[in-house]
């Protein structure tokens, strides 16, 4: 049983239930069974390699980008999209790639220090 994709709020505002579907984050949320038919779904345990977390999530780790856990699988999903189109983001492309992301912990600052983190990588 996978438990990494959290339910927040149902609506698409807060970003818990981010998912890649055919490499791309969607908001799984908004996403109907039928519309998922025939597509790669990577959730966030599937990063995990060997192992070994993915550079992104031993980033958040070592960079405290974690608080409470709750939003850390939709953020590093999101991150993981923003990181193929971006490799190398500024301060400001990741607040704007992570603008449909809430923290309720407001780990805001450790959440962007560990996407750069994870980019220099």
């Amino acid at each position: 049983m996978l438990t990494g994709t959290n339910v927040g709020c149902d609506t698409t505002q807060c970003g818990a239930c981010t998912v890649m579907m055919n490499g791309m984050a969607v908001k799984s949320c908004n996403v109907l069974a039928v519309q998922a038919s025939g597509s790669e779904i990577t959730t966030i345990e599937g990063l995990k390699t060997n192992g070994k977390y993915h550079p992104l999530q031993q980033a958040f780790w070592d960079n405290h980008g974690l608080q409470c856990g709750f939003c850390t699988p939709g953020m590093i999903m999101t991150a993981m999209d923003l990181l193929k189109q971006h490799p190398r983001p500024s301060e400001a492309e990741i607040r704007h790639g992570l603008e449909g992301n809430l923290c309720r912990c407001t780990g805001y600052q450790n959440i962007v220090k560990a996407i750069r983190a994870a980019a220099e990588m």
